[in-house]
Parts: C-alpha cells; structure tokens; sequence
C-alpha cells in the first residue's frame, strides 16, 4: 500500500516538473539542466518501484521516499508561483526601467533561494537511491523505454462504461417487498415502528433502502419522507440538525438546538413519516433514546427504516423487524457484472468471459465489490490482465469483509494515474458527506491535479476525471439538484468502505484528531470535524487540504505564510470576522467558507495571490465583498451563495480578468449587476439565480463585451422584466436559462443571432407576450420549454418550429389561437420531431384563460380550431400530452377517428386510436378546459388528474 502511496506522489511531482524547464525564471535562475535531471531520476525511480513492487517496500526508506517527494512537490509549486508571478509583471507593464532596478535584488535573491532548494532536493534523492542496495541491479535491467502502464490512457475517461443506476441491483425485489410490507403494516403496539436492514459494507444496504424509500407505494403510505445518514458519530446534535436540514429544506444556520427540535416537531406532528437512518453504529441505548424524543411528534404507523452492519445495533434501538440482507448468487452478481460493464461485454471472447465469470464468483456476491471489479477489467485490453487478476493472491481470502477491501484495493493499483491523487484528495472529507461537482473539480485544479493547456479548460477536464471516478465506483450517488433557487448543480457521495480505502492508503498523510496525533509532521490532509483546540503552525507546516467543520476550535493569528496549504474549507465557525490566518498563505488557491458569521470578506484576502477559487456559501451576515478583490488575478471562479445581505458587487470585481465563471445565488439584496463585468473576456458562465431585488438590467450594461460567455442564467429572478439587447451578440452563448421569470415580458430582439444556442429555458415565463422573430435560426436548439405565439409583428410566427429538428424534452406551445395564417401550423411538423417527450398545447395564454374574455376578444372559429390542432400531431413516442383551452367540438384526427356506425356529427362517438404503433409509449394525457368538446368516448379512461 506504501509503494501505491509513493508511486502516485512521484507521478503527481513528475508531471508537474515537465513544464518547468521551459519556464524563463528556470534558465535566470540556471537550474535548467538540475529540473531535467530530477524528473528523469523521478521518473527512473518510478519505474523502479512499478517493477519491484511489494519487494520495495522497506517502510523506513519508503518513508524518506515519500518524504522528499512531497517536499520536491512543494517546491515545484513554489518555483510555479514565483514564473508566474513574474511572467504577470512583465505581462502587465511593470517592468518600468526604475521598477526594474529596485526589485532586481529581490528577484535575484528570490532565484538564488529557489536553485539552492532545487539543487539540494536533487541531492537528497540520490542519497536515497544509494540507500537501496538492489536498486541499480533492477534499475540497469529494465528497458530503455520501460513503459508504466502502457494500457492505461493518461488523460480522459474509460470509454463505453455504464454508470450503473443505484436503484437497480438484480436479485433485492423479494427483499424488498418484505421491507415495504413490514413498513406499511398496521401495528397498534407500535407508535413508531423500526425495521433494521443488517449486512456487510459494500453489500447493498443502501442501495436497497433507495428502492424502497422511492417505491410508489411507500410514498403513497407515508406524508413526510426523511433521508439521513449517519455514520459512525452518533451524536444527537449533530443528528438532529441533520433531520432538520432533511425537514425544512436548508442548514439550521447556527439555530439553537430548542428551535431546531421544535421545528422539527411541527412539521410531523399528525403527520405518518417514515425516516430512513442510514449506516448506524451505535449500540447506545440511551444516545438513541434521547434522538428518538425528537420523533414522537409523529402520527401512529411512522417507521424508522436503518441500516447497519450489527446486528447489535438492531437490537439496541429495538427493532421491531430486522432484515439480514443476503449476498447475490452467482447468476444474479453475473448480471450485475454484465450491467455494469456495459455494451462491451458483448464483444468480449469466450476466454475473457471464463475469467470475468471466476473474478466475479470470488467477489462472494458483495454488489460494490462487483462494481470496482467491473470498472478495473473495463480499462484492461489483454487476456493475460484479466487472468492476472484472476490469480491474484488478494481475492483468495475467506473472509468476506477483507475480499470486498482486496477488490477495492485492485481498483486503486489499476486506477489511471491521474485519477489516484484526485480520488485520494477525497478523503479529506466526513463520511456520507455529499461532494459538489464543480467544488471538487476547482480543488483538484488547485492542487495541480489536472493539467492547464489552452487546447482544453481545465474545468472541462476535470469533468472528465470526476465521470471516471463515477465509472469505476469511487464516486456513486450521482445526482442533480433539482432545487427552485439553485443552479442544478451535480453532486455525489462516496461509499464508507471506499473513503476508508483513500484514508488507509494515506496512512499518516492524514490526521482528524490534533490532540493526541503524534504523527501531524507529516500530515498532509487535516480534516477536524467537532474538535476543539488551537490552529497553529506546528499544524499546518506541511498540510495540502485543510477542512474544518466546527465552533470550538480556535485560530493562531501568527500562523507562518510559508505554509503550503492549497485548499481550505471552513464550516460553521462561529468567529465574527474570517480568521485572518488565511490570507497569509500565499499557495492557497482553493477557499470555501459556509454558516460563517463574519459581516465582510477581508481586504488582506487580496494576498492570496494564487486564489484561483472563492466559494462563500449561506453566510447570510455577509454584506461586503471588498474593492481589494480585484487583485485577485488568478480568480478562475467567484460563488455568492445565499449570502442575502450583500446589496452589490464592488467594481473592481471587472479587474478579475482570469475569471470563468460566477455565481451569484440566493443574493436576495442584489438589485444590479456592475458594468465593470464586461471586462471580464475570459468568462465563460456567468449564474444569477434567486437574486429577488434585480428587476432590470441596466440598457448599458456590458454583456456584449463577454464574447466568450457559453452559459448565461437568470433563473428564478421573480421580478426580472427584461434582458439587455446586447446579450444577442454573444456568439459562443450555448446555454440561456430563464426558468421561474415570472415577470419577464420580452426577450431581445435578434435572438436568432445566437446560433451555438442549444438550451434556452422559458419554464414558467408565464408573462412573455412571444418569442422574437428569428428564432427559427436557431438550428442547434436541442431543449426549449416554451414557445409563445405573440401577436405583433416583431414576434416569431409558429412555422419558426419548422427547422428545429433536434428539440427534445418538453415543450409547452402556448396561444395557438393567435396564429393569423393557418398554413403556418402545417410547416411544423412536430410528430417528425421524435425527441419531444412531453408536449403540453396551450390554445391561450395564461392571462387570457377565461372563456367570456376570450370570445369576446377572438371570434369563434370551429373549423380554424380544429385545423390548428390538427396540424400539431405529436411524435408517435410521445409520453405526456396534454391539451389546453381547445374550443373545438372534435378532437383532431390523430387522436380519434369516427365508428363506422357513426350517426349524425352531434352523436359522433369519440375512441382512442387502437394501432399501436401510434402514442403507444404515452403514460399521461391531460384534457383541461374543453367546454365545446362533445364526445370522450373510451378516451376517458386514458385521462388523469396529473399535470403533464
């Protein structure tokens, strides 16, 4: 496991090494030909361990190893930082002829620093490799081109590899199905009832708990559904705020502990819950006692559905039904191999099948074991590495929780290279804790995880990394926030078995306890969760990733700004003001900071001169971002998220011109958008969602100067009226999100111009009088929620549908009834478009949805109905349709057709078409405010009350 260890450190130092040589400060400071001997001596030794193996592994000399490895790698971030400080003085200007001979000294000095460490670093690598008396033996051995990993690809992600669905594993219905009817049972001796799932880690516990909390029926039973995890720390607080949180929506933001119970009560109170626990450990009756009292506000017949790995545990919180969940057979885990291996596996010859069959049946049935192993043979391309791993002494073990660990460690030793030190950065987190995509990617990216080039944005890579991590299942759970007032970011979690695999490998990389750990020299990753004490030097001397999550713990103010802390997260701290410990690190590029009191960001911030992300989240006290944030040069991403104190952005925010991306969210105050953004050329999505207070933006706003922008969003903005003209000349706009304006009237005009555009979302823009003319251009729309017939000139007529081909998803048509020249309808062709899923046809607009208006204002006209209607057959695998506001007295022909037997056209008997190739996937069909209609006939019974 060390040598894994030390093998990656290496590869991380080696890659960033390579650049270097070319660097200007490199050549200045005459270290050109040290940086190339030591990444070909890193690379050589790298070699050597890949080839010895589990024979190098002398602790003692791997721990020096690893040593100066990690000290090399702090000085090639070091040495990084000084080029590019460099590089942005003379970018710049700076380099003025007085400037230049006052700072020469100190540049000179600064190189000379700089080459001594380089040179002594070098030296201290080749007393190692003497240290090893067998090294040059193999070293001389292996082959000139010694090839690491040839099969592996470097950058990227395995292809044609299924994401497996966590609510589907082959082999649970029997099991679940038991579950449900124990839950929904009627039990009179039983206020609560607690049914306990029990089985080894990795064996599917949770995974079948999803089936059942997600059952139809279980949803219909009980009125509040609640999810909590709560991994080994049972502590009641802690708890309870995590049931508050799953209660009401957001954190409990520092709420005292009497509120939060109180409120938990009042929502359940009467009301039949069922709470899933997920992932229980203690066996403390009285610990559970005291979280259960939070509970009894609930109706008679709620149920507390857990999981856990004891059967003590079951027994301790009283179970009323305890459940010990099986491992599959063989034939089921066969199955579960094939689903997650994906379409590949039918090209697989008969020998790889016979070895796959035997990995899996050493597997012993354990689903997650299944999954890594599936995501390790999917990247292997020869026979003879599958029957490697058939043979692997690893997976011939009898017990079951160490052949679940041995899978997970093979997945780790094949794992990509690039991929191990992003997954390993993963452990810095608590267990159960729910991963952010887009925090995640930033915090690789500033530890320098993922390669920056010009080809390819870094967060774009990333995205690709954190996907193959979700392959291989190291990262599960994927999931979209589907939240009013969020963006719909993406998230994940990891699985316990694999986040203790990340910390086992670091070892004593990695320390969550400063009290007692003895071994904090060489901690790396510092994650304090609830601890109390002092923050100070001797702590954070050589730590990487620093995450803190609580109010005890306290802050050295003379905390060394030598530190090489890269990324720091911060979670309710109870300080007034952001301890200022942080701007003094001059490495960090990444800083979180969420339920933190303090009123205003820092000015000293600015001296965070690698900054290259600042997340500040639900700090709701916060009212000031300073003018000094414009100094922040290496800022790739800003995020204000429910900070709803804060009333503006500070100008200097357009003096940020390395920004990406900004996210402004839940800024509740924020009434504008400063004109200093358009100077902001590099950015590429620009987020303002939940911003309540901006009902304008300024006609002079510069938006058409962000000629880069690929994502603008304005979503749930309630009182945005309008949008700026010149956001029509944005070129490279691929993304426009509009949802939940309810009072946006117009969009701009020349919306055509956009023709990258492939999401413009008008969900619920219940007040947009139409769609500009022109919008028929926009050729690569796959995805538009609404499309509004206006009735003015400078509106699009309804045949601009015509040459959108590729729209898929849903789309809501509304005023049909204003198109002037029937032919128009004809030209649209929606059942050719056979990515439309949900189509709702709105023959009126909202505000015009009372019959009397409507017939006073446009005269009747049954045939033009009909016609209209007619003209807009849908897709033949459409799933949800529904109909508004028709004032016809037929249906359309596509829908029904008339008996033979048919009488007069009053008695004209109205049936669903039977042909099923035609509307043969549709699930849901809506009718609504068809007063003229004269027959349903068998139609009815395909009607629901539900809103497609």
């Amino acid at each position: 496991m060390e040598v894994a260890l030390v093998s990656t450190v290496l590869k991380v130092l080696g890659t960033k090494l390579a650049p270097l040589a070319l660097k200007e400060l490199s050549s200045k400071a005459g270290v050109t030909k040290d940086l190339q001997e030591l990444q070909d001596l890193v690379e050589e030794i790298n070699n050597w361990l890949q080839t010895v193996g589990d024979r190098g592994r002398s602790s003692k000399w791997l721990k020096k190893l690893k040593e100066v490895a990690y000290d090399a790698e702090d000085l090639v971030h070091e040495f990084h930082i000084e080029a590019e400080k460099q590089d942005r003085e003379i970018t710049c200007g700076k380099n003025t002829l007085v400037k230049y001979f006052i700072t020469k000294p100190k540049a000179t000095v600064t190189e000379f620093k700089i080459a001594h460490k380089i040179k002594k670093i070098k030296n201290r690598f080749d007393a190692i490799v003497k240290g090893r008396s067998d090294y040059s033996t193999i070293a001389n051995s292996m082959p000139v081109d010694y090839p690491v990993q040839h099969t592996r690809k470097t950058i990227g992600e395995v292809p044609l590899y299924t994401i497996v669905d966590a609510t589907s594993i082959f082999g649970r219905d029997q099991a679940k199905n038991q579950i449900i009817s124990k839950l929904i049972e009627t039990d009179s001796q039983q206020r609560i009832k607690i049914v306990a799932v029990i089985g080894l880690g990795g064996s599917g516990k949770t995974t079948l708990a999803k089936q059942v909390f997600n059952d139809g029926n279980i949803i219909k039973h009980f009125e509040v559904l609640l999810w909590v995890h709560v991994s080994r720390e049972f502590a009641v607080e802690k708890l309870v705020e995590k049931l508050f949180e799953a209660i009401a929506g957001h954190m409990s933001d520092h709420l005292p502990l009497q509120h939060v119970s109180r409120t938990i009560s009042d929502k359940l109170v009467g009301k039949r819950f069922l709470a899933v626990l997920d992932d229980v450990w203690t066996e403390d009756r009285v610990e559970w006692e005291r979280f259960m009292v939070h509970l009894k506000s609930g109706a008679p017949g709620s149920s507390i559905l857990l999981t856990t790995r004891s059967r003590k545990v079951a027994e301790a919180v009283d179970s009323s039904y305890a459940y010990d969940l099986p491992f599959l057979s063989k034939e089921d885990s066969w199955k579960v191999f094939q689903q997650c291996f994906g379409i590949a596996i039918q090209a697989l010859d008969t020998e790889f099948l016979q070895a796959g069959i035997e990995i899996v049946d050493k597997c012993g049935g354990v689903p997650l074991a299944i999954k890594v192993i599936a995501g390790v043979l999917h990247g292997m391309k020869g026979i003879e590495e599958w029957q490697s791993i058939c043979n692997s002494n690893l997976l011939d073990v009898h017990d079951d929780e160490h052949r679940v660990f041995a899978c997970l460690w093979l997945s780790f030793v094949h794992l990509p290279d690039h991929l191990k030190p992003c997954f390993l950065h993963c452990s810095i987190f608590p267990r159960g804790y729910v991963l952010n995509r887009c925090h995640l990617i930033s915090q690789w990216i500033a530890h320098g995880f993922i390669p920056t080039n010009q080809a390819r944005q870094a967060e774009d890579v990333g995205i690709g990394y954190f996907d193959s991590l979700l392959k291989v299942g190291f990262l599960q759970d994927q999931d979209r926030d589907q939240n009013l007032y969020t963006r719909g970011e993406v998230t994940c979690k990891m699985h316990d078995l694999v986040h203790d695999l990340a910390r086992k490998i670091l070892r004593d990389e990695f320390v969550s306890e400063i009290e007692t750990n003895k071994q904090i020299k060489r901690c790396r990753y510092l994650s304090l969760s609830s601890c109390t004490g002092k923050l100070d030097n001797k702590l954070c001397g050589k730590v990487h990733a620093l995450y803190v999550c609580g109010r005890e713990l306290e802050f050295d103010r003379t905390m060394n700004k030598q530190c090489y802390v890269r990324t720091i997260i911060l979670k309710y701290i109870t300080a007034e003001s952001l301890p200022l410990f942080v701007s003094k690190f001059e490495y960090l590029g990444y800083l979180e900071i969420s339920d933190v009191n303090c009123e205003a960001l820092p000015e000293a911030l600015s001296r965070c001169w690698n900054l290259q992300a600042l997340h500040v989240l639900a700090c709701s006290k916060l009212a000031v971002v300073p003018e000094s944030i414009g100094k922040l040069k290496k800022l790739r991403t800003l995020e204000l998220n429910g900070v709803s104190s804060i009333k503006s952005l500070p100008e200097s925010i357009g003096d940020c011109d390395n920004l990406r991306r900004l996210y402004l969210e839940g800024c509740r105050g924020i009434e504008d958008i400063p004109n200093s953004l358009g100077k902001l050329e590099n950015l590429r999505i620009l987020s303002i969602v939940a911003c309540f207070s901006l009902k304008k933006l300024s006609p002079s706003a510069s938006f058409g100067k962000l000629l880069n922008l690929q994502t603008i969003t304005f979503k749930s903005c309630f009182n945005l009226r309008n949008l700026p003209q010149c956001m029509t000349s944005l070129s490279h706009l691929e993304m426009v999100d509009l949802g939940y304006c309810f009072e946006l009237v117009e969009l701009p005009e020349g919306i055509g111009n956009l023709r990258n555009l492939k999401v413009l979302n008008l969900k619920k823009c219940e007040k947009l009088r139409g769609l500009p003319a022109g919008c028929g251009q926009l050729v690569r729309l796959q995805q538009l929620s609404l499309f509004v017939i206006g009735d003015s000139a400078k509106h699009a007529r309804i045949s601009e549908l015509e040459n959108l081909d590729r729209l898929d998803g849903e789309l809501q048509i509304k005023n049909i009834r204003c198109v002037k020249d029937p032919g128009d309808t004809d030209k649209v062709c929606l059942k050719k478009k056979n990515g439309i899923q949900k189509l709702k046809l709105d023959c009126y607009s909202r505000w015009e949805d009372q019959p009397n208006d409507m017939e006073e204002e446009l005269p009747l006209n049954m045939e033009k109905e009909l016609h209209l209607l007619d003209s807009l057959e849908p897709p033949s695998k459409i799933e949800k349709l529904g109909i508004r506001g028709y004032r016809g007295s037929q249906l359309p022909r596509w829908m029904a057709k008339q008996s033979d037997s048919c009488g007069p056209a009053d008695d004209t008997h109205i049936v669903m078409q039977r042909n099923p190739s035609e509307f043969s996937h549709l699930t849901e069909l809506v009718l609504d405010n068809l007063p003229n209609l004269e027959h349903l006939g068998e139609l009815v019974e395909l009607a629901t009350d539900k809103d497609p």
